[in-house]
Protein backbone atom coordinates (compact mmCIF):
# COMPACT_ATOMS: atom_id res chain seq x y z
CA UNK A 1 0.00 0.00 0.00
CA UNK A 2 0.88 3.61 -0.69
CA UNK A 3 0.44 6.80 0.92
CA UNK A 4 1.46 9.98 -0.55
CA UNK A 5 2.16 12.64 1.56
CA UNK A 6 0.11 15.83 1.45
CA UNK A 7 0.87 19.89 1.50
CA UNK A 8 -1.84 22.36 3.11
CA UNK A 9 -2.52 23.15 -0.38
CA UNK A 10 -3.24 19.22 -1.67
CA UNK A 11 -5.78 19.02 1.53
CA UNK A 12 -8.48 19.98 -0.26
CA UNK A 13 -8.05 17.52 -2.77
CA UNK A 14 -10.15 14.21 -2.53
CA UNK A 15 -7.53 11.29 -2.78
CA UNK A 16 -3.69 11.08 -1.89
CA UNK A 17 -3.99 7.35 -0.69
CA UNK A 18 -4.43 4.42 -3.15
CA UNK A 19 -3.88 0.88 -2.64
CA UNK A 20 -0.81 -0.82 -4.48
CA UNK A 21 -1.41 -1.22 -8.12
CA UNK A 22 0.05 -4.34 -8.19
CA UNK A 23 -2.44 -5.35 -5.46
CA UNK A 24 -5.25 -3.93 -7.51
CA UNK A 25 -4.51 -5.78 -10.05
CA UNK A 26 -3.81 -9.46 -8.26
CA UNK A 27 -7.03 -8.70 -7.07
CA UNK A 28 -8.59 -8.03 -10.28
CA UNK A 29 -6.83 -11.68 -11.66
CA UNK A 30 -8.39 -13.80 -9.14
CA UNK A 31 -12.00 -12.47 -8.67
CA UNK A 32 -12.02 -12.47 -12.84
CA UNK A 33 -10.93 -15.69 -12.71
CA UNK A 34 -13.55 -17.09 -9.94
CA UNK A 35 -16.51 -15.35 -11.95
CA UNK A 36 -15.10 -16.72 -15.19
CA UNK A 37 -15.62 -20.41 -14.24
CA UNK A 38 -19.46 -19.43 -13.76
CA UNK A 39 -20.58 -17.35 -16.78
CA UNK A 40 -19.69 -20.14 -19.64
CA UNK A 41 -21.58 -22.91 -18.07
CA UNK A 42 -24.63 -21.24 -16.56
CA UNK A 43 -26.88 -21.56 -20.01
CA UNK A 44 -25.31 -25.03 -20.05
CA UNK A 45 -25.91 -26.37 -16.67
CA UNK A 46 -29.83 -24.51 -16.48
CA UNK A 47 -30.67 -26.60 -19.46
CA UNK A 48 -28.88 -29.86 -19.64
CA UNK A 49 -28.60 -30.52 -16.31
CA UNK A 50 -31.97 -28.65 -14.45
CA UNK A 51 -33.49 -29.29 -17.64
CA UNK A 52 -35.44 -25.63 -17.98
CA UNK A 53 -35.81 -24.08 -21.26
CA UNK A 54 -34.00 -21.89 -23.12
CA UNK A 55 -36.76 -19.10 -22.83
CA UNK A 56 -36.48 -19.55 -18.81
CA UNK A 57 -32.20 -19.52 -18.75
CA UNK A 58 -32.70 -16.17 -21.10
CA UNK A 59 -34.68 -14.67 -18.13
CA UNK A 60 -32.22 -15.26 -15.46
CA UNK A 61 -29.29 -14.36 -17.09
CA UNK A 62 -31.08 -11.08 -17.58
CA UNK A 63 -32.35 -11.22 -14.14
CA UNK A 64 -28.54 -11.62 -13.48
CA UNK A 65 -27.53 -8.63 -15.98
CA UNK A 66 -30.22 -6.33 -13.97
CA UNK A 67 -28.89 -7.33 -10.51
CA UNK A 68 -25.84 -6.87 -11.16
CA UNK A 69 -26.51 -2.76 -12.67
CA UNK A 70 -28.16 -2.74 -9.27
CA UNK A 71 -24.85 -3.85 -7.95
CA UNK A 72 -22.81 -1.18 -9.56
CA UNK A 73 -24.97 1.54 -8.40
CA UNK A 74 -24.96 0.45 -4.90
CA UNK A 75 -21.09 -0.06 -4.90
CA UNK A 76 -20.84 3.40 -6.25
CA UNK A 77 -22.89 5.01 -3.19
CA UNK A 78 -21.21 2.82 -0.67
CA UNK A 79 -17.56 3.84 -1.72
CA UNK A 80 -18.73 7.85 -1.53
CA UNK A 81 -20.83 8.21 0.75
CA UNK A 82 -20.01 5.32 3.23
CA UNK A 83 -16.95 3.58 3.71
CA UNK A 84 -14.37 2.37 0.74
CA UNK A 85 -13.11 -0.80 2.83
CA UNK A 86 -16.32 -1.54 4.53
CA UNK A 87 -17.73 -1.30 1.40
CA UNK A 88 -15.60 -3.66 -0.61
CA UNK A 89 -14.71 -6.58 2.17
CA UNK A 90 -18.66 -6.42 2.56
CA UNK A 91 -19.15 -7.25 -1.06
CA UNK A 92 -17.11 -10.00 -1.13
CA UNK A 93 -17.92 -11.65 1.86
CA UNK A 94 -21.47 -11.36 0.74
CA UNK A 95 -20.15 -13.20 -2.65
CA UNK A 96 -18.18 -15.95 -1.28
CA UNK A 97 -21.19 -16.49 1.20
CA UNK A 98 -23.23 -17.00 -1.73
CA UNK A 99 -21.25 -18.94 -3.77
CA UNK A 100 -20.32 -21.41 -0.64
CA UNK A 101 -24.28 -21.43 -0.56
CA UNK A 102 -24.30 -22.35 -4.56
CA UNK A 103 -21.78 -25.15 -4.18
CA UNK A 104 -24.01 -26.89 -1.43
CA UNK A 105 -27.08 -26.19 -3.30
CA UNK A 106 -27.56 -25.97 -6.85
CA UNK A 107 -30.71 -27.19 -7.66
CA UNK A 108 -33.49 -25.41 -9.22
CA UNK A 109 -34.61 -22.71 -8.42
CA UNK A 110 -32.42 -21.92 -5.73
CA UNK A 111 -29.39 -22.07 -8.83
CA UNK A 112 -31.73 -19.11 -10.06
CA UNK A 113 -32.08 -17.00 -6.79
CA UNK A 114 -27.98 -17.52 -5.93
CA UNK A 115 -27.18 -16.86 -9.52
CA UNK A 116 -28.93 -13.31 -9.19
CA UNK A 117 -27.92 -12.47 -5.80
CA UNK A 118 -23.89 -13.52 -7.22
CA UNK A 119 -25.25 -10.58 -10.04
CA UNK A 120 -25.93 -8.40 -7.28
CA UNK A 121 -22.47 -8.81 -5.34
CA UNK A 122 -20.03 -8.99 -8.18
CA UNK A 123 -22.14 -5.78 -9.94
CA UNK A 124 -20.91 -3.91 -6.54
CA UNK A 125 -17.29 -5.69 -6.70
CA UNK A 126 -16.71 -4.45 -10.10
CA UNK A 127 -17.39 -0.50 -9.43
CA UNK A 128 -15.84 -0.51 -5.92
CA UNK A 129 -12.54 -2.41 -8.06
CA UNK A 130 -12.66 0.33 -10.81
CA UNK A 131 -13.74 3.22 -7.71
CA UNK A 132 -10.29 1.90 -6.07
CA UNK A 133 -8.05 2.18 -9.61
CA UNK A 134 -9.60 5.73 -10.38
CA UNK A 135 -8.06 6.97 -6.70
CA UNK A 136 -4.17 6.17 -7.98
CA UNK A 137 -2.51 9.09 -8.40
CA UNK A 138 1.00 7.67 -8.83
CA UNK A 139 1.03 6.84 -11.97
CA UNK A 140 -0.99 7.98 -15.01
CA UNK A 141 -4.62 6.51 -14.90
CA UNK A 142 -5.05 5.12 -18.25
CA UNK A 143 -1.93 2.52 -17.87
CA UNK A 144 -3.65 1.75 -14.41
CA UNK A 145 -6.90 1.29 -15.71
CA UNK A 146 -5.31 -0.21 -18.97
CA UNK A 147 -3.39 -2.98 -16.71
CA UNK A 148 -6.42 -3.63 -15.28
CA UNK A 149 -8.15 -4.87 -17.67
CA UNK A 150 -5.53 -6.79 -18.96
CA UNK A 151 -5.53 -8.83 -15.61
CA UNK A 152 -9.09 -9.06 -15.60
CA UNK A 153 -8.19 -10.80 -19.56
CA UNK A 154 -6.06 -13.10 -18.10
CA UNK A 155 -8.60 -14.16 -15.30
CA UNK A 156 -10.89 -14.21 -18.11
CA UNK A 157 -8.94 -16.71 -20.42
CA UNK A 158 -7.40 -18.44 -16.70
CA UNK A 159 -11.43 -19.06 -15.79
CA UNK A 160 -12.60 -20.28 -19.35
CA UNK A 161 -9.69 -22.70 -19.97
CA UNK A 162 -9.47 -24.58 -16.87
CA UNK A 163 -14.01 -24.60 -16.35
CA UNK A 164 -14.60 -27.26 -19.27
CA UNK A 165 -12.09 -29.19 -17.24
CA UNK A 166 -13.67 -29.17 -14.39
CA UNK A 167 -17.68 -29.38 -15.39
CA UNK A 168 -16.37 -32.57 -17.21
CA UNK A 169 -16.39 -33.55 -13.94
CA UNK A 170 -19.12 -31.99 -11.90
CA UNK A 171 -21.11 -28.62 -11.19
CA UNK A 172 -20.63 -28.67 -8.01
CA UNK A 173 -16.73 -29.27 -8.46
CA UNK A 174 -16.54 -25.89 -10.61
CA UNK A 175 -19.30 -24.31 -7.70
CA UNK A 176 -16.61 -25.49 -5.64
CA UNK A 177 -13.55 -23.95 -7.37
CA UNK A 178 -14.98 -20.58 -7.79
CA UNK A 179 -15.72 -20.70 -3.95
CA UNK A 180 -12.27 -21.06 -3.26
CA UNK A 181 -11.05 -18.36 -5.79
CA UNK A 182 -13.11 -15.85 -3.78
CA UNK A 183 -11.79 -16.75 -0.60
CA UNK A 184 -8.70 -15.94 -1.76
CA UNK A 185 -9.97 -12.26 -3.56
CA UNK A 186 -11.75 -12.12 0.33
CA UNK A 187 -8.45 -12.78 1.87
CA UNK A 188 -6.51 -10.32 -0.22
CA UNK A 189 -9.31 -8.02 -0.21
CA UNK A 190 -9.17 -7.59 4.15
CA UNK A 191 -5.42 -7.36 4.31
CA UNK A 192 -4.21 -4.87 1.69
CA UNK A 193 -7.23 -2.23 1.23
CA UNK A 194 -7.97 -1.02 4.53
CA UNK A 195 -5.71 2.40 3.10
CA UNK A 196 -4.92 4.67 6.22
CA UNK A 197 -6.43 7.93 5.42
CA UNK A 198 -8.48 6.55 2.64
CA UNK A 199 -11.80 7.16 4.76
CA UNK A 200 -11.05 9.96 6.20
CA UNK A 201 -10.96 11.46 2.56
CA UNK A 202 -13.63 9.66 0.85
CA UNK A 203 -15.51 11.35 3.80
CA UNK A 204 -14.67 14.61 3.27
CA UNK A 205 -15.69 14.07 -0.59
CA UNK A 206 -18.65 13.15 0.53
CA UNK A 207 -19.43 15.71 2.42
CA UNK A 208 -18.30 18.08 -1.12
CA UNK A 209 -20.49 16.29 -3.67
CA UNK A 210 -23.26 16.87 -0.82
CA UNK A 211 -22.53 20.59 -0.76
CA UNK A 212 -21.40 20.73 -4.29
CA UNK A 213 -24.02 22.09 -7.53
CA UNK A 214 -21.61 20.28 -9.37
CA UNK A 215 -23.11 18.78 -13.02
CA UNK A 216 -21.12 15.89 -14.79
CA UNK A 217 -20.56 17.08 -18.41
CA UNK A 218 -22.91 16.45 -20.88
CA UNK A 219 -19.85 13.96 -22.57
CA UNK A 220 -20.21 11.55 -20.10
CA UNK A 221 -23.62 11.01 -20.36
CA UNK A 222 -22.45 10.03 -24.15
CA UNK A 223 -19.83 7.98 -23.31
CA UNK A 224 -21.99 6.01 -20.74
CA UNK A 225 -24.30 5.78 -23.97
CA UNK A 226 -21.34 4.32 -26.35
CA UNK A 227 -20.67 1.96 -23.41
CA UNK A 228 -23.77 0.26 -23.21
CA UNK A 229 -23.20 0.35 -27.13
CA UNK A 230 -20.19 -1.27 -26.74
CA UNK A 231 -21.47 -4.34 -24.58
CA UNK A 232 -24.46 -4.54 -26.54
CA UNK A 233 -22.73 -5.26 -29.56
CA UNK A 234 -20.43 -7.40 -27.61
CA UNK A 235 -23.04 -9.59 -25.80
CA UNK A 236 -24.43 -10.71 -29.51
CA UNK A 237 -20.90 -13.01 -30.03
CA UNK A 238 -21.42 -14.41 -26.91
CA UNK A 239 -25.36 -15.39 -27.55
CA UNK A 240 -27.16 -15.12 -31.14
CA UNK A 241 -23.73 -15.15 -33.35
CA UNK A 242 -23.06 -18.91 -31.46
CA UNK A 243 -26.40 -19.87 -33.24
CA UNK A 244 -25.85 -17.92 -36.49
CA UNK A 245 -21.94 -19.73 -37.12
CA UNK A 246 -23.43 -23.15 -36.60
CA UNK A 247 -26.49 -22.46 -38.59
CA UNK A 248 -24.10 -21.97 -41.36
CA UNK A 249 -22.65 -25.23 -40.96
CA UNK A 250 -19.73 -24.46 -38.55
CA UNK A 251 -18.82 -26.05 -35.39
CA UNK A 252 -19.10 -25.43 -31.58
CA UNK A 253 -15.44 -25.99 -31.75
CA UNK A 254 -14.80 -23.30 -34.03
CA UNK A 255 -16.44 -21.17 -32.08
CA UNK A 256 -15.00 -21.64 -29.11
CA UNK A 257 -11.81 -21.24 -30.50
CA UNK A 258 -12.60 -17.50 -31.16
CA UNK A 259 -13.03 -16.88 -27.72
CA UNK A 260 -9.07 -18.47 -27.15
CA UNK A 261 -7.58 -16.43 -29.90
CA UNK A 262 -9.64 -12.80 -28.54
CA UNK A 263 -8.22 -13.87 -25.07
CA UNK A 264 -4.65 -13.54 -26.24
CA UNK A 265 -4.61 -10.54 -29.04
CA UNK A 266 -5.92 -9.11 -25.66
CA UNK A 267 -3.12 -10.03 -23.29
CA UNK A 268 -0.58 -9.33 -26.08
CA UNK A 269 -2.42 -5.85 -27.51
CA UNK A 270 -2.51 -4.49 -23.80
CA UNK A 271 1.02 -5.58 -22.92
CA UNK A 272 1.68 -3.31 -26.26
CA UNK A 273 -0.56 -0.96 -25.92
CA UNK A 274 0.38 0.30 -22.58
CA UNK A 275 3.60 1.33 -23.75
CA UNK A 276 2.40 3.99 -25.99
CA UNK A 277 -0.82 5.19 -23.99
CA UNK A 278 0.41 8.44 -22.08
CA UNK A 279 1.17 9.87 -25.75
CA UNK A 280 -1.84 9.32 -27.49
CA UNK A 281 -5.42 10.97 -26.14
CA UNK A 282 -8.76 9.38 -24.97
CA UNK A 283 -10.31 10.98 -28.07
CA UNK A 284 -8.49 8.73 -30.45
CA UNK A 285 -8.36 5.45 -28.22
CA UNK A 286 -11.52 5.53 -27.84
CA UNK A 287 -13.40 6.66 -30.42
CA UNK A 288 -10.61 4.82 -32.69
CA UNK A 289 -11.37 1.39 -31.18
CA UNK A 290 -15.59 2.13 -31.21
CA UNK A 291 -14.84 2.76 -34.84
CA UNK A 292 -13.18 -0.59 -35.25
CA UNK A 293 -15.38 -2.28 -32.85
CA UNK A 294 -18.59 -0.54 -35.18
CA UNK A 295 -16.62 -2.00 -38.73
CA UNK A 296 -16.66 -5.42 -37.56
CA UNK A 297 -20.43 -5.50 -38.00
CA UNK A 298 -20.02 -4.75 -41.12
CA UNK A 299 -17.45 -7.38 -42.16
CA UNK A 300 -20.32 -9.82 -40.05
CA UNK A 301 -22.92 -8.71 -42.47
CA UNK A 302 -21.06 -10.81 -45.47
CA UNK A 303 -19.38 -13.51 -43.11
CA UNK A 304 -20.06 -17.01 -44.11
CA UNK A 305 -16.73 -19.28 -43.80
CA UNK A 306 -14.71 -19.54 -40.56
CA UNK A 307 -11.87 -17.05 -42.04
CA UNK A 308 -14.80 -14.12 -42.56
CA UNK A 309 -15.84 -14.74 -38.51
CA UNK A 310 -11.99 -15.03 -37.57
CA UNK A 311 -11.20 -11.59 -39.28
CA UNK A 312 -14.62 -9.74 -37.88
CA UNK A 313 -13.92 -11.22 -34.64
CA UNK A 314 -10.15 -9.46 -34.60
CA UNK A 315 -11.30 -6.65 -35.71
CA UNK A 316 -13.82 -6.41 -32.71
CA UNK A 317 -11.11 -7.72 -30.13
CA UNK A 318 -8.48 -4.68 -31.56
CA UNK A 319 -11.33 -2.42 -31.14
CA UNK A 320 -12.27 -3.42 -27.99
CA UNK A 321 -8.63 -3.66 -26.28
CA UNK A 322 -8.24 0.08 -27.50
CA UNK A 323 -11.75 1.57 -26.43
CA UNK A 324 -13.10 -0.69 -23.25
CA UNK A 325 -10.20 0.32 -20.62
CA UNK A 326 -10.10 3.41 -21.77
CA UNK A 327 -13.89 4.62 -21.05
CA UNK A 328 -13.72 4.50 -17.54
CA UNK A 329 -10.12 6.40 -17.65
CA UNK A 330 -11.77 9.23 -19.47
CA UNK A 331 -14.53 9.46 -17.53
CA UNK A 332 -12.45 9.60 -14.48
CA UNK A 333 -10.24 12.36 -16.26
CA UNK A 334 -13.07 14.90 -16.68
CA UNK A 335 -15.68 13.73 -13.97
CA UNK A 336 -16.38 15.29 -10.12
CA UNK A 337 -13.79 14.30 -8.45
CA UNK A 338 -15.74 14.07 -5.55
CA UNK A 339 -17.93 11.04 -7.08
CA UNK A 340 -15.35 8.55 -8.07
CA UNK A 341 -17.26 5.81 -7.26
CA UNK A 342 -21.02 6.97 -8.79
CA UNK A 343 -19.12 7.70 -11.78
CA UNK A 344 -17.34 4.17 -12.00
CA UNK A 345 -20.73 2.45 -10.85
CA UNK A 346 -22.64 4.01 -13.79
CA UNK A 347 -20.31 2.36 -16.08
CA UNK A 348 -20.40 -1.06 -14.58
CA UNK A 349 -24.56 -0.10 -14.98
CA UNK A 350 -24.07 0.44 -18.70
CA UNK A 351 -22.13 -2.51 -19.21
CA UNK A 352 -24.68 -4.67 -17.51
CA UNK A 353 -27.57 -2.96 -18.87
CA UNK A 354 -25.86 -4.01 -22.28
CA UNK A 355 -25.10 -7.19 -21.68
CA UNK A 356 -29.12 -7.68 -19.98
CA UNK A 357 -30.70 -6.29 -22.82
CA UNK A 358 -28.71 -7.31 -25.69
CA UNK A 359 -29.76 -11.09 -25.92
CA UNK A 360 -33.63 -9.48 -26.40
CA UNK A 361 -33.10 -6.95 -28.92
CA UNK A 362 -30.90 -9.63 -31.15
CA UNK A 363 -33.60 -11.74 -30.67
CA UNK A 364 -35.99 -9.37 -31.51
CA UNK A 365 -34.37 -8.20 -34.85
CA UNK A 366 -33.49 -11.40 -36.17
CA UNK A 367 -37.63 -12.71 -35.79
CA UNK A 368 -38.76 -9.60 -37.31
CA UNK A 369 -35.75 -8.93 -39.48
CA UNK A 370 -32.74 -10.09 -40.46
CA UNK A 371 -29.07 -10.95 -39.32
CA UNK A 372 -27.72 -8.04 -41.66
CA UNK A 373 -30.05 -5.48 -39.92
CA UNK A 374 -29.12 -6.17 -36.77
CA UNK A 375 -25.15 -5.77 -37.22
CA UNK A 376 -26.20 -2.66 -39.40
CA UNK A 377 -28.12 -1.24 -36.48
CA UNK A 378 -25.44 -1.92 -34.30
CA UNK A 379 -23.23 -0.52 -36.57
CA UNK A 380 -25.04 2.33 -36.95
CA UNK A 381 -25.47 2.63 -33.13
CA UNK A 382 -22.00 2.66 -32.50
CA UNK A 383 -20.67 5.70 -34.92
CA UNK A 384 -23.71 7.37 -34.02
CA UNK A 385 -22.12 7.65 -30.57
CA UNK A 386 -18.52 7.82 -31.42
CA UNK A 387 -19.59 10.98 -34.07
CA UNK A 388 -21.68 12.98 -30.78
CA UNK A 389 -18.59 11.87 -28.41
CA UNK A 390 -16.46 14.02 -30.81
CA UNK A 391 -18.61 16.62 -31.71
CA UNK A 392 -18.93 17.37 -27.66
CA UNK A 393 -15.59 16.93 -27.13
CA UNK A 394 -14.14 19.46 -29.38
CA UNK A 395 -17.35 22.00 -28.14
CA UNK A 396 -16.31 20.86 -24.78
CA UNK A 397 -12.38 21.98 -25.77
CA UNK A 398 -13.05 25.05 -27.40
CA UNK A 399 -15.54 26.28 -24.04
CA UNK A 400 -12.17 26.27 -22.10
CA UNK A 401 -10.26 27.61 -24.50
CA UNK A 402 -12.38 30.66 -24.60
CA UNK A 403 -12.32 30.79 -20.77
CA UNK A 404 -8.78 30.82 -20.15
CA UNK A 405 -8.25 33.16 -23.34
CA UNK A 406 -11.05 35.75 -21.48
CA UNK A 407 -9.03 35.61 -17.46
Amino acid sequence: MQIHPTTDDEASKPYHVEVEPRVLYIATLIQSTGASLLWPITTLYMHDELHETMTTTGIVLMGMSLMMMLGSWLGGQLFDRWHPYKAIVTAVIFATAILTTLTLQHSWPAFAGLLMLTGLADGAIYTLLNAYTATVTSRDSRQVFNMQYLFMNVGVVLGTLTVGFLFDHGAKLVFGTATAMYVIFSVLVILTFNVPGMTKQAARSAAKAARSTFKPPFLIYILLGLTFSLYLGYILWETVIATHMTALGLTTQDYSMLWTINGIVIIIGQVILNRFLADVSFKLTVLGGTTLFAISFIFLMFARTYTDFLVAFLILTVGELLASPQIPAWIDAIGNPNAKGQEQGYVTMMISFGRALGPFYGGVMIDHGSYKLLFFSIFGLLMGFSILSWLVDNRLKMAHKKARSSQ
